[in-house]
């Protein structure tokens, strides 16, 4: 669903309220006819415990669960026939995704519920997956990959971005219908794809990657303008049609809510739920606090020097900018056997295909071996630039390597700082990964008088904490917090 105020979309929103990275890599580009009932429950239950694996399982805590599967049946429950049951889950998975599974399997990481605002908000989210499954859309895409050329260029990789666009659109529109029914606000759509484009708009300025072809889905501002529309179509609709007494009568809408508003929005059930739930990765993912990076599966931390800010941190891969264009790459080397050579030996081979080492220095870094190297290399400008090596042999067949990247304007003492990155890397020892715990959402009620940048100085382990904070709780820049409200707060 996610796609950024300038249309791109970061690859962690790529399967956000869609099928086309999940679903079309299971159903076979092949298919000449459309899949039936028995098919999809088939592939369905095939894939789920595959993507339990690959999204960290589900995450453990009952009434979250039971929450997110009662709002995802009150939407089913306005589906005029179901062609199989839905399962609902919420995965432990520190990026937002959303997307969904043919035979009915409809998946949301914590991550992307945290984003929601209200309950309202988080059945937006649900509702297009289940507009997907409920429009056959995977059978749709299928049967035109069968009918397009193999190489997705020109001509037939234009017409897939547009199908892939009019499904979403498609999605959008009867997922918003689909709210209303079910008592819903139906401009809940609206609201959480602003709050997307903020979040997605915060993420890149973070450094998170640009996707291969973000043109599958439409732009943020296209969206949310036919949200904004279709919303109040079917207010319009709904309003003049009875359908709001109806879910007076069926009991969706509380009565004392009815005179705010005729639609259901629950925000406090929803704030009450989500209090507590893990925030962002897990220490054992790999996980940023500041200028601090913890590993807690393969027991290792470093800092950042100053004016470093972390921009990519992904599996064993890490990536960071400093000052002037200065950058810094990070990553582990496991080799298949012991290696004995020593470490300068190691570092010159390295790199010797690119750079000519000037100096190589080999020392110790928490008691593990290391070695240190320096290269200068000249643009097309002239202009030369230092380029930073370490590598440290964490045990026969691991390695830890940095490499830091600083452009001629640097101030002379850069390199010495740049090199406090790879001096501050250390083991962990097993009780201090246990005692190192996640990033979790709280939700307070501050006194009136506590000022906005106040709650954000405890979300102090996030760049620009107060963007974060406005972008959470859906606050206008400006805006404060008034009496009474309450606000969700990243605490670690």
């Amino acid at each position: 669903m996610a796609a950024s105020m300038k249309g791109q979309t970061p690859s962690a929103f790529l399967g956000a309220l869609a099928l086309a990275s999940l679903a079309a890599s299971v159903v076979s580009p092949a298919v000449a006819a459309e899949l039936t009932v028995a098919q999809e429950l088939r592939i369905g239950q095939r894939e789920h415990a595959g993507i339990l694996q690959r999204f960290g399982g589900e995450y453990k805590d009952p009434k979250v669960a039971q929450y997110v599967t009662d709002v995802g049946k009150r939407l089913i429950a306005t589906l005029p026939e179901r062609a199989y049951d839905y399962t609902f889950t919420v995965l432990d998975f520190g990026d937002p995704y959303a997307f969904a599974m043919p035979g009915g399997y409809i998946y949301i990481t914590r991550q992307m519920m945290l984003i929601a605002n209200s309950e309202a908000e988080l059945a937006a989210v649900l509702a297009h997956e289940v507009a997907h499954l409920s429009e056959r859309h995977a059978n749709q895409r299928s049967l035109l990959q069968d009918q397009l050329p193999g190489a997705a260029t020109g001509a037939a990789a234009e017409e897939w971005n547009r199908f892939n666009q009019e499904q979403e659109l498609a999605a959008d529109a009867v997922s918003i219908r689909m709210l209303a029914e079910a008592g819903y606000d139906p401009m809940a759509q609206a609201r959480f794809l602003t709050a997307i484009g903020e979040h997605v708009e915060l993420a890149q300025r973070a450094g998170e990657p640009r996707p291969s072809n973000p043109n599958t889905h439409p732009t943020i501002t296209d969206r949310l303008r036919r949200a904004t529309e279709a919303a109040q179509t079917v207010e319009r609709d709904m309003t003049a049609g009875g359908a709001i007494a109806d879910a007076l009568a069926a009991g969706y809408l509380p009565a004392a809510e009815a005179e705010r508003t005729p639609w259901t929005i629950g925000r406090e059930p929803f704030l009450g739920v989500i209090d507590g739930v893990v925030y962002g990765r897990r220490p054992a993912e790999g996980m940023v606090v500041g200028a601090t990076y913890v590993d807690t599966f393969n027991r290792y931390t470093f800092t950042l020097p100053p004016g470093f800010r972390f921009s990519r941190t992904r599996s064993n891969s890490i990536s960071a900018e400093g000052p002037n264009g200065a950058s810094m790459l990070f990553d582990m080397q496991q080799m298949r056997t012991a290696q004995t050579e020593g470490l300068g030996a190691y570092l010159r081979r390295g790199v010797i295909s690119t750079f000519d080492l000037e100096q190589v220095e080999e020392q110790t870094v928490a008691d593990m071996q290391a070695a240190f190297g320096r290269a200068r290399v000249s643009g097309q400008d002239g202009v030369s630039a230092q380029v930073l090596f370490a590598s440290i042999r964490v045990n026969p067949t691991t390695y830890f390597r940095f490499r830091f990247f600083l452009p001629g304007p640097l101030s002379a003492d850069m390199a010495d700082r740049a090199l406090d990155a790879p001096l501050s890397l250390r083991r962990l020892t097993d009780a201090e990964a246990r005692a190192i715990s996640p990033m979790r959402i709280r939700v307070q009620a501050p006194d009136p008088s506590t000022g906005i940048e106040a709650l954000a100085a405890q979300m102090r382990m996030l760049d620009h904490p107060l963007e974060w904070l406005r972008m959470l709780n859906h606050l206008d820049a400006g805006a404060g917090v008034a009496a009474g409200d309450k606000v969700k707060v990243v605490v670690h």
